[in-house]
């Protein structure tokens, strides 16, 4: 008589942790392109802004009252690390995260790394940050660039991007 209501019971447990199961599911399979707030169809420059934000304001060393600031700050640090690469994207795109090697990623750098260690000109609409796929496009493709190399960290190109900025403009109209 005691064992009749049993079956119920684990019923209800069941019915009850299974949202909380599948939330936790979700949570680890969590989307790149929903980590990054880029869609599929984003460009390697949208999704490298989009991680600059996120990195600006999600690094551990910014949160160090926030206790999973370091995990979540790994997510978008391997979302970005994939998705910015050309080969590693489009496994993910086919395959999924299981597509993927496992020793890839993983690692950070401090803050200031994310502040300074991004492009000159990649806030800059009118000019186009090559990687070097892209570069090998721009090379084949018979039009005219002005290519400017430079480091990101140098304080000397920083000075002399204004300079490039308006030569360029000036060869756009020439």
């Amino acid at each position: 008589m005691c064992c009749t209501g049993y079956p119920l019971l684990i019923l209800r447990l069941l019915l009850l942790l299974l949202p909380i199961l599948l939330l936790a599911v979700w949570a680890e399979t969590r989307d790149y392109y929903d980590l990054l707030g880029v869609s599929r169809e984003a460009t390697t420059r949208e999704i490298r802004r989009a991680f600059k934000q996120l990195a600006l304001t999600m690094h551990p060393d910014k949160n160090p009252g926030d206790p999973s600031a370091h995990e979540k700050f790994l997510q978008v640090n391997r979302a970005y690390e994939v998705l910015k690469d050309e080969d590693l994207r489009k496994k993910y795109d086919k395959y999924g995260e299981k597509g993927l090697d496992e020793q890839q990623g993983g690692r950070y750098e401090s803050w200031n790394y994310y502040r300074y260690d991004f492009g000159i000109y990649d806030d800059d609409l009118e000019i186009i940050t090559l990687d070097s796929g892209d570069f090998e496009a721009a090379v084949d493709s018979g039009e005219i660039w002005f290519i400017n190399f430079y480091f990101p960290r140098c304080s000397h190109c920083h000075q002399l991007a204004p300079t490039w900025r308006r030569m360029a403009r000036v060869q756009c109209t020439v």
